[in-house]
């Protein structure tokens, strides 16, 4: 763990606000799309690329289905998360990779279990999964935006020699 300094505060906030935002209307698109905003329904269209959108594995929070899968929509606020612990914390934690695997293991063995026809965890169980490789790469992130907002900070000093 290596503290943040302001530069790397900075960009952080700002990373983490947009996740937040962005975590907000996935949230939204449903209340909007009930309550007629034809807007909310090219968001959903928008994000379709980057989700399958399978109605019956979306979570439903009450207004219709997310635009996103329960395991999209685990990663996403898994990810925020991340990006807001180290921003509230500040503190940088530096996962290894091998802990992205081993979080990543239970959602990829679902996915090999519906690719197979095999019964597959229900909605909330494939969000809560899906949280922790979301966390990970969160941290991983906000990291990896903290070095590139001070690049000079680990670079070693130089010695001059005259």
């Amino acid at each position: 763990m290596n503290p943040t300094d302001s530069s790397d505060r900075f960009w952080l906030a700002v990373l983490t606000f947009v996740a937040g935002l962005f975590c907000a209307v996935l949230v939204g698109i449903p209340v909007a799309e009930h309550r007629g905003l034809i807007a909310a329904s090219w968001v959903r269209f928008g994000l379709s690329p980057a989700c399958h959108q399978i109605t019956d594995r979306c979570l439903d929070l009450g207004a219709g289905p997310l635009p996103v899968c329960a395991r999209c929509a685990g990663l996403y606020a898994g990810g925020f998360v991340g990006l807001l612990v180290t921003l509230v914390s500040g503190r940088r934690f530096q996962p290894p990779l091998r802990w992205l695997v081993v979080a990543a293991t239970p959602s990829i063995l679902d996915f090999v279990l519906g690719s197979t026809n095999l019964p597959t965890l229900a909605n909330w169980p494939r969000f809560v999964a899906a949280l922790f490789p979301g966390l990970v790469a969160g941290l991983m992130l906000a990291d990896a935006v903290c070095r590139m907002a001070a690049p000079n900070r680990s670079a070693p000093a130089e010695d001059h020699v005259e």
